[in-house]
């Protein structure tokens, strides 16, 4: 069984439906699923998953919400190589791009495909399932070689 993490901030009602309903999209035969808000996730929260995922809205001036400030450090000198990484936020692209930036030196594989801004207005399951089956599949093509 692969696992899956789901670290995100703030821990408000919108977000915890968001991550509820990415949650759901993982077939619970293949994938046991994980979530924490960014506040009381740890590095080892990361380093144990197959598959990632850091979710954030933007916190006034600040892009990244201030509750991935540890999870931000403790990125810089760690290697996350071999797992597959993604983040998304809602209607924040310099979110997303501050997310990517912080992954940039943890040897991932970065597709732009694992990155996603989602529109608060055309958050659809749909929408929100085809983005987690892109990034299962990634990690079955890496277990296949590809």
């Amino acid at each position: 069984m692969y696992r899956v993490v789901i670290i995100y901030a703030p821990a408000e009602e919108s977000m915890e439906q968001l991550v509820r309903r990415l949650t759901d999209c993982f077939d619970g035969e293949k994938f046991k699923v994980q979530t924490s808000t960014a506040d009381r996730a740890a590095i080892p929260d990361l380093t144990a998953a197959d598959v990632f995922l850091l979710a954030s809205l933007p916190a006034g001036r600040q892009q990244i919400h201030p509750d991935f400030t540890e999870i931000l450090r403790a990125l810089h000198g760690i290697t996350l190589a071999g797992r597959v990484g993604g983040a998304f936020s809602v209607d924040s692209e310099p979110t997303v791009r501050a997310l990517r930036q912080a992954l940039q030196d943890c040897e991932l594989g970065l597709p732009d495909q694992n990155f996603r801004n989602f529109g608060r207005e055309r958050l659809e399951s749909a929408d929100l399932c085809s983005w987690v089956g892109a990034l299962t599949r990634q990690l079955g093509d890496r277990a296949r070689g590809h």
